[in-house]
C-alpha cells in the first residue's frame, strides 16, 4: 500500500430499510446487503436498537473490507429509505450520524431523497 492511499478518503454509501442494510464502497463500486437476523428496527423507528444496528452495519463493513481490501472508510453517506415520510426528525438524524461516526466516519452525512448514483455519492460527500 502507497502512502497516498493511506490518507485517501475511501466512500460508503450506507442505506437502511427496516432491518435490512446495503452497504456500497462507492469507489471500487463493491456492495454488500443483508437483513439483521436481530430485529433493529421497531415499527415506529428505523433504528429503535442503537447497539444491534451498530454492531450489524460493523459486521456489513468488515465483510466489504474483505472483499475491496480498504483497510478503512472515512467518508460515510447514511441513507435511510423506509420511515421518511415527513422528512427526517432532528433526533432521528442524530441517530444516523452517531452510528456512522461509531463506524469511524470522518465524513459523515445523511441523504434524504431518492437513491443515489455512486457518482453523486462522490458529488454530495465532497460538498459536505
Amino acid at each position: 500500500m502507497s502512502l497516498l492511499e493511506l490518507f485517501k478518503h475511501n466512500r460508503l454509501y450506507i442505506k437502511v430499510s427496516k432491518n435490512y442494510v446495503e452497504i456500497i464502497d462507492v469507489d471500487k463500486n463493491i456492495r454488500v446487503s443483508e437483513k439483521s437476523e436481530k430485529p433493529f428496527s421497531s415499527e415506529r423507528l428505523l433504528i429503535a436498537e442503537f447497539n444491534i444496528a451498530e454492531n450489524f452495519m460493523n459486521d456489513l463493513i468488515l465483510k466489504l473490507k474483505a472483499k475491496s481490501s480498504i483497510n478503512r472508510y472515512s467518508s460515510i453517506l447514511f441513507h435511510p429509505l423506509d420511515y421518511t415520510e415527513g422528512g427526517i426528525a432532528e433526533v432521528e438524524n442524530r441517530i444516523f450520524l452517531e452510528i456512522a461516526e461509531r463506524l469511524k466516519g470522518k465524513i459523515v452525512k445523511v441523504w434524504e431523497g431518492k437513491e443515489l448514483t455512486n457518482s453523486q455519492v462522490i458529488k454530495e460527500l465532497k460538498n459536505n
